[in-house]
């Protein structure tokens, strides 16, 4: 097995090839790394600061905790046109995905009653009467809006919530 010159130099020609190909693939994987993790970041400065995202659910109502009637939910506003703050709605009612303590999977459609911010324990009732539900939010694994199904980041809501608090003295 005698391998020539011109067969050394092809297979030398290939690996340079290979690492180059590979470098160039970690490069841009990096940059589209740290681009996502940039927006990320973005994004989660504009909710401390006070931004609601559209995925955040939200109702129409003004900055004091007294109201006289309850707020208008997003569509009804946005077409009457009404001239008060978008607020987070601090109890929606989501569909979670979460572990429960014996760590099997569960997922139920909740009526969210109180979010203990400190604790992170969401507090809500399911559909049937007397099913209360503590869920520590560590456990959950993922929460849709269960009206429309859209898929929202408890994380990012619970920090709007706290910033909503915030802004009314309650924290």
């Amino acid at each position: 097995m005698d391998i020539g010159l011109a067969q050394w130099q092809f297979l030398v020609a290939l690996l340079t090839g290979a690492l180059l190909l590979f470098v160039i693939m970690w490069i841009a994987w990096r940059r589209l790394a740290e681009r996502r993790e940039t927006e990320r970041r973005i994004a989660a400065a504009r909710v401390r600061s006070g931004h609601i995202p559209l995925e955040i659910p939200s109702v129409r109502g003004g900055l004091s905790p007294t109201g006289d009637a309850p707020p208008d939910t997003l569509p009804e506003w946005f077409i009457q046109g009404k001239g008060e703050h978008p607020v987070v709605d601090e109890q929606p009612r989501i569909r979670v995905r979460y572990l429960d303590p014996r760590g099997r999977k569960a997922e139920c459609t909740l009526q969210v009653d109180h979010l203990d911010v400190q604790k992170r324990i969401l507090h809500g009732h399911c559909e049937l009467p007397g099913d209360l539900r503590r869920i520590p939010l560590q456990q959950i694994t993922g929460a849709r809006i269960a009206e429309s199904g859209q898929r929202f980041n408890i994380d990012t809501w619970v920090d709007a919530v706290r910033v909503a608090r915030r802004r009314r003295g309650q924290l």
